[in-house]
């Protein structure tokens, strides 16, 4: 009486100890396994997210990489050191992900266990889905038809060829 069942004195709890009674000689046998958190809000995934893309410091000095100025003090939050600048990143970067080649720009970053991380920028521009099931990156291919210009539209259906248009329009 007078406290919640969760805040009970008296409550038993595995191994039949009372809270104050926890059994530490159990707890300390059981075998322990490491996990990784990572969270966000509807918000923040939608406003941040992986904005850029980034590389380890020591990596860069691992393959001789050259960095060169931002022109500016980029600020970066990260989940492991909190928020960290820099002005420094090696633009150009051949990259090479599941047998597909890619240039990309990265941002050098004082990264702890990674070398290199691909922002949702990258994974938007080149087309790329993350299948979290199989753990894999999936590239999505254009079925052989190729984005054509306005001018090749008009080249081909002057030589009566059928063609298709898609346009798009922002929202306001």
């Amino acid at each position: 009486m007078g406290h919640y069942a969760s805040q009970c004195p008296t409550k038993k709890i595995a191994g039949g100890a009372t809270p104050q009674q926890k059994p530490q000689k159990a707890l300390a046998d059981r075998p322990q396994a490491a996990g990784r958190v990572f969270a966000l809000t509807n918000t923040e995934a939608t406003q941040s997210g992986a904005t850029h893309s980034f590389i380890s410091q020591e990596c860069v000095s691992r393959l001789g990489l050259v960095a060169r100025d931002l022109g500016c003090e980029l600020a970066v939050s990260t989940p492991a050191s909190g928020q960290v600048s820099t002005n420094l990143a090696c633009p150009g970067c051949v990259i090479e992900v599941a047998g597909h080649k890619f240039k990309v720009n990265l941002i050098c970053l004082p990264l702890e266990g990674l070398d290199v991380i691909l922002g949702m920028d990258w994974l938007s521009d080149n087309c790329v889905m993350i299948d979290c099931e199989r753990r894999n990156v999936v590239f999505l291919e254009n079925d052989g038809l190729p984005l054509i210009s306005i001018r090749e539209v008009v080249h081909e259906a002057t030589g009566g060829a059928s063609c298709y248009v898609i346009m798009v329009q922002p929202e306001k």
